[in-house]
């Protein structure tokens, strides 16, 4: 954690900021949860449930990528019974936590959880009817790598889809954003986790995230079609979503 306190986020090389990410939330793991209801007043669950709405209905595969400690897997096995969904992440604390909730849900016949990269993922072409991704590409430095490689894993036709926060458009709801970020989330890191650093990275990590318009250009860039956007919470959050061609 000292490359925090070295020189800026946007500074690291992409392996430093790998590596960190690996660190990071191999010690955050515990309040990991706990932590993302309470700065999100838990919208994070109605984020993650539109999510999963918006994944195709005849979907019978899903991937979620950086699935961490399973929560849109959960919810998928949960909400879609139909589907079967693996859950991929590179921390294995993550996904032992992971695993450990599923097992208590009985859930384990409907998800699979693999330890793996976003990168380079163990999977064939055309394996998965969609891919997901929750709050974890800001933490991805090749992004349009991932989005390539989440759409290379998908069968044509199926669907791409990313959600992530970013800055909101509207200047008064950005500079509360900015405070909150800046202020507030570092604060109830040292007060409810004890670790103030980590989410200062996680505030410096929002705040460096490309604007929607941007993702929605890797979209393109990455071939995906049928491109849309959708601002939630008055545009703190987006879900991305493309097809397969």
């Amino acid at each position: 954690m000292n490359l925090m306190n070295e020189k800026p986020m946007k500074d690291w090389s992409d392996k430093e900021k790998v590596d960190a990410v690996r660190e990071i939330f191999s010690k955050i793991t515990p309040d990991y949860d706990r932590m993302n209801r309470i700065m999100s007043a838990r919208r994070d669950v109605a984020w993650r449930r539109f999510l999963v709405r918006r994944i195709p209905r005849d979907a019978q595969q899903v991937l979620d990528v950086a699935t961490g400690t399973g929560d849109v897997a959960l919810m998928i096995a949960r909400r879609r019974p139909e589907m079967r969904v693996t859950g991929l992440d590179f921390v294995q604390e993550m996904l032992d936590l992971a695993i450990a909730k599923t097992d208590r849900a009985n859930l384990g016949d409907k998800i699979e959880y693999i330890n793996g990269d976003a990168m380079s993922m163990p999977f064939n072409d055309s394996a998965f009817d969609a891919s997901t991704i929750a709050f974890g590409m800001r933490n991805i430095p090749d992004r349009l790598g991932a989005i390539r490689e989440m759409a290379r894993v998908v069968k044509p036709g199926g669907k791409v889809l990313i959600l992530e926060m970013t800055f909101p458009r509207n200047l008064k709801m950005r500079k509360f954003f900015h405070w909150y970020l800046n202020r507030v989330i570092p604060m109830l890191g040292r007060f409810i986790a004890g670790n103030h650093s980590a989410y200062s990275y996680l505030s410096d990590s929002i705040q460096n995230f490309i604007h929607p318009d941007q993702l929605t250009d890797l979209f393109e860039q990455a071939g995906l079609l049928e491109i849309k956007e959708h601002p939630l919470t008055m545009g703190i959050t987006y879900l991305h979503e493309g097809i397969v061609p």
